[in-house]
């Protein structure tokens, strides 16, 4: 076990558990230790992670990842799992069966780690990325999952947040199918009433949050195609503050 990523040499796989916002100043320490054939796959919340390795790292090394995971920490070396059973979902960026990923999915599968090789990474991003922005509304109001799914007005602000995140999927060329957004609501309303968000645990308590990279990230993918996102513009500048305020302190 090491505590820098400098004290690594040549590995054969990089998991990346950070937060989103972390995900540069790794990839530009992970530049001083990669070997030609190491590969890199980030499992951050929100659509840009893999995007900004390429920007450090060469397209050869980096895979497209997410970690489908609903879990806070209890206590120091205590993980509670709340209402999905973690596993890893990775692949390439240009939709090939690779043979190596195909060999990653082999060393999981002899690890016992639960995973799926996917054949469009980036539309499974954008799946997990319009469930995991609703939490933002949760943020927003200081409610749980149970008080979004049972407020009438609510629930209707969710919907018209999928609806939002659903156009800028399709402005950013992501093949997503129209009834992913009921789908994902349903989704919502399976979680245990007390659940919330990690962003609305990390603004609650006055941490730094990955908002910029959840209902942010919509915001700005939007104003580039020109698409109107009012749920999502209101939910992100009105949470902003205090997102400035955690990373000043």
């Amino acid at each position: 076990m090491v505590d820098s990523p400098l004290k690594l040499h040549s590995p054969d796989l990089v998991l990346i558990g950070t937060k989103a916002w972390q995900v540069k100043e790794v990839a530009r320490s992970l530049k001083e230790i990669i070997a030609e054939n190491t590969l890199v796959i980030p499992l951050q919340n929100g659509v840009m992670a893999a995007q900004e390795l390429t920007e450090e790292l060469s397209m050869h090394h980096v895979m497209g990842g997410l970690c489908n995971i609903f879990s806070k920490i209890k206590e120091p070396g205590v993980i509670e799992h709340m209402s999905a059973e973690p596993h890893i979902i990775f692949g390439e960026l240009d939709h090939r069966i690779s043979q190596r990923a195909s060999h990653i999915s082999e060393v999981f599968q002899q690890a016992g780690i639960k995973h799926r090789l996917s054949s469009y990474i980036q539309g499974d991003t954008w799946k997990k990325f319009l469930l995991i922005c609703l939490g933002g509304l949760g943020a927003l109001t200081r409610a749980n999952y149970g008080v979004l799914c049972e407020t009438t007005e609510l629930k209707e602000m969710m919907r018209q947040m999928l609806d939002e995140m659903y156009q800028v999927a399709l402005a950013e060329g992501v093949e997503l199918p129209e009834e992913i957004k009921d789908k994902t609501l349903k989704t919502t309303m399976s979680f245990a009433p007390s659940a919330n968000s990690s962003m609305a645990r990390d603004i609650w308590a006055g941490r730094p949050s990955e908002l910029s990279y959840q209902n942010g990230s919509v915001v700005a993918l939007a104003q580039k195609h020109g698409i109107k996102v009012p749920i999502n513009y209101f939910i992100y500048h009105t949470l902003l503050p205090q997102e400035r305020e955690a990373r000043r302190q």
